[in-house]
């Protein structure tokens, strides 16, 4: 029998100073509440330590799990401090100790290549049948494809074999224990034998496939002996829900988020370095544009061929001519027949609600027609208005056409031709087993431009357009302008780390790119004028390369850190770099990493998988982020490189860059994937708001400032006066003194996250219809309603008694009610124009209300605030929250904010407020007094919109508490010239978004 005492880790003593945060942790963990403990806390923060103290508060017997062994290695060290005993920490999985440290891998060792062949044979027969097959037939189909093509039949296997592994999760995990090898099988036992109870998984994103699944079939082991184990997850950021098979395997094993300690809180309290994101944005090559244009025209004359003639043609008339005639309907947002005669504008009614009907002309000749085009519309506005832009562009002499509003005659954007592919695609070609050839001929149609077309419809893949630019030579040399320019700032102290996503890109269009990846990246640093005196070293898992002219210089450096005689050797594709030779393993990383911080390499070029993750060099200040990858979990890890802080140099501050590749104005291509994937890489980064007010913010704030976001956007709207270059921070990058200086390192903070909206450059005054030149006419109206009603007062007393004493109380009446009207639309005018902040307070609380109200949001006794920054010569910034809502709700009504106020994209309800509201003299004087002037529209938050009695009740509390408005529901053809010129004027603010502080 054991005499070792059954919580032999409860003696381990920590004999330092714990950080704030991680006794915060300590306090706020209970390690014997029976569920999982899951932490998340940035690279340099002391997670190591953290499950370290948590597993010994525990006491029982552990073992760790490590993704590499370089983070095992540091497992076991840090443990053994603990511990005072070597002999109570093991790494050999043979021989488990108090604490035994291992790598995920030696206990996920499967069986066989195909160890769910039968499962996955039996989906693909279940997937078969449900394609109107019997299940003998499917069978012999696979039968048949598996003698005939076996390398498509394996191809299947193995492709269902992933799904069914990921999703065993949920069914047994008995089945994948059964499929590890015999020797991961003893493994288990042997750790259950030995009586551990407490898994610590460290970095434990990476637990999204069957990892997941082993370590939970180690848990289910652990409680078949009796005992109850305790789970501890630590990583350093949270895997992307993106797929939800693996998402779900990751949560059913640690449970939900207990505690997240945030990079600003490590950098306050002065245990992680302060940095800034950066941002430099490059055009592709001319060689490349081209090329992508020819791509893109040859994909747009296809799919223009497509609806042409014939079938295709058919679809789009069908699509604008449903068989059912649209339904009668009371409600007064429904608009009248836009195509029947029109109402005379004295029979128009007062009801604010009701649209204004448009004339008529040759359309009322065919009102069937017209009434199903209405009924499109109404049923689907966005196909419709594919359908009517596509028609007029392919068919513009087609009948329909004729009938069809002025502003629907344009050409198809991309998104709704894909739409329309999409759904002629499903609705006419794949129900029909007689044009499985057209189905497939669109499938390899699509998927040569990058579109997979699948039973669901169209879904967009890695397409041409996104490699080229991913892959872009420009951004090679963008990093030598990066690399240049900090060189100037920080001289002999640059230790830069350059990270692609590949050694050599394997897509190389016909040789358009040449071999993209790191090597290509290291020969252009290596020779380019900016950066060719920068003594830079290319590091990969098989390639070590050096520039020629330093070779002589680093070679017997790296020699004496690694203890072995090396050799150069040409490169064959690089005649200016020399290939080093016996230099290779694991032991190259740390040399490197030693040479870098001794400051004999400046440069280091190096793939994501080799120093994305678990690679430590403290004086590391400047990351060049070449990679395509945009996960929250793989974006913040590279991060983490430069995060650490340098004994060498105390006031070290990090620039952390991306480098993007977008497309000119002048390009005829509307895809941009590079700034999309720019937007996802910062959307879980925290950094300093890049407009100097010196929050903590989250997302692309914290890396463009207000102008450069303006620039983003202009390029992306294809404004000709756009730049590029007007986007990136190389010509006035911030100084580190004056970053380290805004973080305010070693003040105190609450550790707490709040969202609000931000509404910056409003187009014009806050005044809803009314304006400077309205208020104008409202005041002289106003004395009009005085002066002629007294007029008609003084004449009574001339006039006998039985006639002037009725005009005279007519005239005193009627001059009252006009005044009091006119008085109120003049002072609420007034007050708009005034007092910018009170208005936007009553907008917060209106929509804060209409959400409450629609069970959007949890209704709360506080009120929005608003805080207005001074204006400058681009108008106002206005920053609206909800403090003390759940992190939810605040999101939900930041991005009803952000979509009122933002540019009206394709809202179901619009406002109408320059047209006028409310009584209908009031109107009248409106419409006078604003005439010539464009009408003002805001788009309906979505939220509020879903159902029209909410759209509805919005609108009521806009016009009791903001000022007068029309509601409109965009759903018929006449709504396209509505939503054309609402489009053209909607909205406060061409920038507006949701913001994310900390503090």
């Amino acid at each position: 029998m054991s005499t070792e005492p059954r919580r032999p880790l409860s003696a381990w003593r920590f004999d330092g100073t714990l950080r704030s945060y991680q006794a915060d942790a300590l306090d706020r963990v209970d390690v014997d509440a029976g569920g999982p403990v899951h932490l998340v806390a940035p690279p340099g923060s002391g997670k190591t330590l953290l499950g370290l103290l948590l597993a010994a508060r525990r006491g029982r017997r552990t073992v760790v799990f490590a993704p590499t062994t370089a983070i095992r290695a540091q497992w076991v060290a840090a443990a053994r401090a603990l511990a005072h005993d070597e002999t109570a920490v093991s790494d050999d999985p043979t021989r488990p100790a108090a604490l035994t440290a291992l790598t995920y891998q030696v206990l996920s060792v499967l069986d066989t290549d195909q160890p769910f062949a039968a499962l996955a044979r039996a989906r693909w027969a279940q997937e078969l049948v449900a394609d109107d097959r019997t299940a003998q037939q499917a069978d012999e189909w696979l039968d048949d494809l598996r003698e005939s093509n076996p390398a498509a039949y394996r191809r299947g296997i193995r492709s269902r074999s992933r799904s069914v592994r990921r999703s065993l999760a949920r069914q047994d995990a008995a089945a994948l224990t059964a499929a590890l090898h015999p020797r991961a099988r003893e493994l288990m036992e042997r750790l259950v034998e030995a009586g551990v109870e407490t898994i610590v998984l460290d970095e434990c994103h990476h637990l999204l496939d069957h990892w997941a699944l082993v370590v939970a079939a180690l848990v289910a082991r652990i409680r078949a002996a009796g005992r109850e184990p305790l789970v501890i997850g630590l990583t350093a950021t949270l895997p992307s829900p993106d797929d939800a098979d693996e998402y779900d395997n990751y949560v059913s094993l640690l449970g939900e988020v207990d505690l997240e300690v945030p990079i600003p809180a490590v950098v306050r309290e002065g245990d992680l370095a302060p940095y800034r994101e950066l941002v430099h944005a490059v055009e592709p090559t001319d060689e490349e544009r081209a090329f992508l244009s020819s791509h893109a025209a040859a994909l747009d004359e296809a799919l223009r061929t497509t609806f042409s003639v014939g079938e295709g043609r058919a679809f789009l008339r069908d699509a604008l001519q449903p068989p059912a005639p649209i339904p009668s309907s009371d409600d007064p947002l429904v608009p009248p027949d836009a195509f029947a005669a029109p109402v005379p504008a004295s029979a128009a009614p007062d009801d604010p609600l009701v649209p204004p009907v448009a004339p008529t002309s040759t359309l009322a000749i065919s009102p069937e027609i017209d009434r199903r085009l209405a009924a499109a519309f109404s049923a689907d506005f966005a196909r419709a208005e594919a359908a009517a832009a596509m028609l007029s562009v392919v068919g513009p002499d087609d009948p329909l056409v004729e009938r069809l509003p002025a502003v629907a005659r344009r050409s198809p954007t991309t998104d709704e031709t894909m739409r329309l592919l999409g759904r002629y695609a499903l609705d006419r070609v794949f129900p029909d087993p007689d044009r499985a050839a057209d189905w497939r001929r669109l499938r390899r149609l699509l998927a040569d431009f990058g579109y997979a077309l699948t039973d669901r419809g169209v879904r967009r893949t890695r397409d041409p357009i996104d490699t080229v630019l991913a892959s872009s030579l420009a951004k090679d040399r963008g990093a030598c302008d990066i690399l240049a320019a900090e060189r100037a700032q920080l001289g002999d102290r640059l230790r830069a780390l350059v990270v692609t996503d590949y050694v050599t890109h394997g897509n190389v269009h016909g040789g358009l790119l040449g071999s993209a990846g790191a090597v290509r990246t290291f020969s252009i640093v290596a020779t380019d004028a900016g950066t060719s005196a920068l003594r830079s070293i290319l590091v990969t898992s098989s390639t070590v390369r050096l520039a020629a002219g330093h070779a002589a210089e680093i070679l017997p450096a790296l020699e004496r850190e690694l203890g072995v005689p090396l050799d150069t050797a040409p490169c064959p594709d690089d005649p200016f770099s020399v290939e080093v030779r016996g230099a290779a393993g694991s032991g190259v990383v740390g040399a490197v990493s030693r040479l870098l911080t001794a400051g004999l390499i400046e440069v280091v070029v190096g793939t994501r998988g080799l120093f994305g993750e678990g690679w430590d060099c403290p004086s590391v200040n400047t990351l060049v982020d070449l990679t395509a990858v945009a996960t929250a979990s793989a974006t913040q890890q590279v991060r983490g490189r430069t995060l650490r802080l340098d004994p060498r140099w105390p006031e070290k501050v990090a620039h952390n860059w991306t480098v993007t590749a977008l497309l000119p104005p002048t390009s005829p291509l509307a895809a941009q994937p590079d700034a999309a994937r720019l937007r996802r890489k910062h959307d879980r980064l925290w950094g300093l708001d890049a407009d100097g007010s010196g929050q903590i913010v989250r997302g692309l704030d914290a890396a463009l400032g207000r102008d450069q976001r303006a620039a983003l956007d202009a390029v992306l709207a294809k404004d000709p006066a756009a730049s590029v270059t007007a986007i990136g921070s190389l010509v006035d990058m911030p100084s580190r003194a004056d970053i380290r200086a805004a973080w305010r390192i070693g003040t105190a903070y609450v550790d707490s996250e709040e969202v609000s909206a931000r509404v910056e450059r409003p187009r014009r005054a806050p005044v809803f219809s009314t304006s400077v030149v309205a208020s104008r006419a409202l005041g002289r109206w106003m004395g009009a309603s005085i002066a002629v009603p007294g007029a008609a007062v003084v004449l009574a007393f001339f006039l006998p008694t039985a006639v002037g004493a009725p005009l005279g109380l007519v005239g005193a009446v009627a001059g009252t009610l006009l005044s009091v009207s006119f008085a109120a639309a003049w002072s609420r005018s007034r007050r708009q124009r005034r007092d910018a902040p009170a208005t936007f307070t009553r907008i917060a609380k209106v929509v804060w209300n209409a959400l409450s109200e629609s069970g959007r949001v949890a209704p709360r006794p506080a009120s929005p605030t608003v805080e207005v920054a001074p204006p400058d010569a681009d108008g106002i910034r206005i920053d609206i929250r909800m403090p003390r809502a759940a992190p939810v709700d605040q999101q939900t009504f930041a991005t009803a904010i952000e979509q009122l106020c933002g540019p009206i994209r394709s809202p179901r309800f619009v406002l109408d407020v320059g047209g006028g509201g409310g009584p209908w003299w009031v109107r009248r004087v409106l419409e006078r007094a604003g005439r010539g002037r464009p009408r003002q529209f805001l788009a309906v938050p979505e939220a509020i919109g879903r159902r029209r009695d909410d759209a509805v009740r919005f609108h009521g509390a806009w016009q009791a508490h903001v000022g007068p408005a029309v509601l409109h529901e965009v759903s018929g053809p006449e709504s396209l010239a509505l939503m054309s010129e609402a489009r053209r004027a909607g909205g406060l603010s061409g920038a507006t978004r949701s913001m994310v502080h900390w503090r």
